[in-house]
């Protein structure tokens, strides 16, 4: 990356600020000045879309406490209850009638059913036969079946009425009196309430409660508080969290949008920093500028019509130029540029039709649909024609893809809107290249572009130094006009600019009509060199490219014409001279060179073979397509031999694909003629 130098950390600077302060107005929210408890004075009603957490939360809660404690039979605690009878019964197994009672106390000692009978009861158990045990404990187990299989809470005396079936269970026995009484205790002690708090099934309903609520959202334009109303504590809280009547609300959005902006402007001089402009001799400073008006002209129209949307219609945004700094930009910069230029102006834009910090995406799209179209239709030359089309087809895109998204929400509009919105997204694109058209002059002169505007305003015949080389050198102006057709097929061969090299070519021996008929394609059987010294005649000769370059410096024709003007010969040996001179004794090689300098671009360099190409082949008897080739590989070997390319960015490659260029062309111009039989004939007679 290039470091950028002072004056354009400042010219940034200065635009980071510029798209800052127009992004927050366009997000900041508003204030009023209001007090808790006081009257409003009129509808305040909430400026954005957002959630009140408070509210949420507090209707969350209120649905969880709502949600009542649940219950279950536990089916499990009859089986429980009948096991520690028959842990009880369990303890007289193999117990000898009357005997054993210290074993069965000993059996059930530190047991559940330790506790079940008082000793009496035990002795008359061990006393009795196994049979009778045996009665009295079926008896107790079918009570607490049938009686715990039903709903047993532990409130509304639910417990005493199972224990009182459980009795009448008994009572329904055959049991006598004393083994009844027994049954009775333990139905007593071992039924108990079944029907239990179940935290897990609770936990679960509170759950699906809270989850079940809706956030509670406060949606832009809602009323918060009515005219007359008293401001409450909680409507108050509202203001709050909407941001009405809190200062502290607006630093988060100055905050957001200055990190939003730091990244954009960012990315933009890193597009800026390392592409290559077409016009680089410009120097970085102009370059920045140059991008930074364009983009702040384009930010402050998008703004105006933000501004005017509320108060027009929610149309209007339709309307925006969406194109201009992409028609500007890819016409005196290049595609990358006018690229980031699209997006950075598309991102800030949605910023400034955003309603209370609510981004539309369909905006955001429109915008950067419009200067993409711009982007891709335009080639590098240009013309108020081609800049009208892309006008165009920028209108229909526009129209297009608005209808698109509308017609995804169920668009339901009458013709008259139809056609509406059909003249807005037209308008948009011709509003574009009017824009882009009537600003481009004043950057080409502020700025000292060469835009393709301007190049083909200086190819128009009736230019008066076109006029003077036609009519004072006819001869150079017909040899400079195959120059130029022969450089522009070339440069596009090698991707150089073929519209600067055809104006180039144009005007690059414009000099040889201060003394015209010192040049052999203006002579006409008289010489004027045969009286001159070698010396003069060389003076003569190698002075065209600097009388060129003063002419059209006092036609205040653009650096880059007047470059190539000078560097069409380089530092070349004026040889035809050089080698007279020699014959007739010393002479200094240096005497007999071009002043320069030597080609510095591409196109110069271009100009510079194929200049020296047209006039040799011109100078053939009878050129041939071998003999074109032969003489067109001589000449560039002879300019590569001399150093000539020494100081421009062209590569060797790019050297041979000229003369390859050369070639083809000039090998279609000078073709062998057919001779046709009637001329023969005609020739015999």
């Amino acid at each position: 990356m290039r470091k950028l130098n002072v004056r354009v950390t400042l010219l940034t600077l200065g635009l980071y600020l510029i798209v800052t302060s127009l992004m927050y107005v366009s997000v900041r929210p508003a204030t009023i000045q209001s007090e808790m408890f006081s009257i409003a004075n009129e509808d305040i009603r909430s400026p954005l879309t957002v959630e009140d957490k408070a509210a949420t939360s507090e209707l969350r809660d209120e649905m969880v406490s709502s949600v009542v404690g649940q219950y279950t039979v536990k089916k499990e605690f009859a089986s429980q209850q009948i096991a520690k009878a028959e842990q009880l019964f369990a303890a007289f197994d193999g117990v000898e009638k009357g005997s054993d009672f210290a074993k069965v106390k000993q059996r059930l000692r530190g047991t559940e059913a330790e506790s079940l009978l008082k000793d009496e009861e035990l002795r008359l158990l061990a006393r009795s036969a196994k049979g009778s045990r045996d009665a009295v404990k079926d008896v107790t187990v079918t009570a607490i079946e049938e009686t715990m299989k039903e709903r047993i809470a532990s409130g509304g005396g639910e417990v005493a009425k199972a224990r009182e079936d459980a009795r009448a269970v008994v009572d329904r026995s055959l049991l006598s009196f004393s083994f009844e009484a027994i049954a009775k205790s333990l139905t007593d002690q071992l039924i108990v309430t079944n029907y239990v708090y179940d935290s897990e099934r609770t936990e679960l309903l509170k759950r699906q409660a809270s989850d079940q609520v809706e956030p509670i959202i406060i949606s832009e334009g809602e009323v918060l508080v009515k005219r007359g109303e008293v401001i409450s504590q909680d409507a108050y809280r509202q203001l709050e969290l909407t941001g009405l009547v809190s200062e502290q609300q607006k630093i988060k959005p100055l905050i957001g949008t200055l990190l939003f902006s730091a990244m954009m402007t960012l990315l933009l001089v890193l597009f800026i920093n390392r592409s290559e402009p077409r016009y680089s001799k410009m120097g970085q400073v102009k370059i920045f500028s140059l991008v930074y008006i364009v983009i702040t002209a384009q930010l402050l129209i998008t703004y105006a019509i933000a501004y005017l949307t509320d108060d027009v219609s929610t149309y209007l945004f339709l309307a925006t130029p969406t194109a201009f700094s992409a028609l500007v930009l890819r016409n005196l910069m290049n595609e990358r540029v006018a690229l980031a230029s699209v997006f950075f102006t598309a991102l800030a834009g949605t910023f400034f039709f955003s309603t209370n910090q609510n981004f539309s995406f369909i905006v955001s799209l429109y915008l950067v649909v419009g200067g993409l179209v711009a982007t891709f239709f335009l080639r590098s030359s240009l013309s108020r024609r081609r800049v009208f089309i892309s006008s165009l087809y920028i209108g229909l895109t526009n129209f297009l893809l608005y209808g698109a998204f509308q017609l995804i929400r169920n668009w339901q509009a009458d013709w008259r809107e139809f056609l509406f919105v059909f003249a807005l997204a037209a308008a948009s694109g011709v509003f574009s290249a009017i824009l882009a058209i009537g600003i481009l002059p004043f950057l080409e002169m502020t700025f000292g572009i060469l835009a393709p505007t301007r190049l083909l305003e200086l190819l128009n015949p009736t230019h008066p130094l076109l006029k003077k080389l036609l009519v004072e050198a006819p001869g150079t102006y017909h040899h400079s006009m195959m120059v130029a057709n022969l450089a522009e097929t070339a440069c596009e061969t090698i991707g150089a600019d073929g519209l600067l090299a055809r104006v180039g070519a144009y005007y690059h021996d414009l000099g040889k009509t201060r003394r015209p008929l010192y040049f052999i394609e203006n002579q006409h059987g008289i010489n004027p060199h045969d009286r001159l010294e070698p010396i003069e005649s060389a003076r003569v000769i190698l002075a065209h490219t600097t009388d060129g370059a003063d002419l059209l410096t006092q036609y205040k024709l653009p650096r880059a014409i007047i470059d190539i003007c000078r560097e069409h010969h380089g530092t070349s040996l004026l040889r035809y001279f050089y080698v007279k001179a020699e014959e007739k004794g010393e002479v200094a090689e240096g005497d007999f060179r071009y002043p320069g300098p030597k080609p510095r671009t591409r196109e110069a360099a271009v100009i510079m073979i194929v200049d020296s190409i047209e006039a040799a082949v011109r100078s053939m008897k009878a050129p041939t397509e071998e003999g074109i080739r032969k003489l067109v590989a001589h000449i560039i070997r002879e300019k590569v031999m001399d150093g000539q390319f020494d100081e421009c960015p062209i590569t060797t490659q790019d050297i041979n694909r000229v003369g390859e260029s050369a070639c083809t062309t000039l090998s279609g111009l000078f073709h062998q003629r057919i001779e046709y039989p009637e001329l023969k004939k005609e020739a015999t007679l």
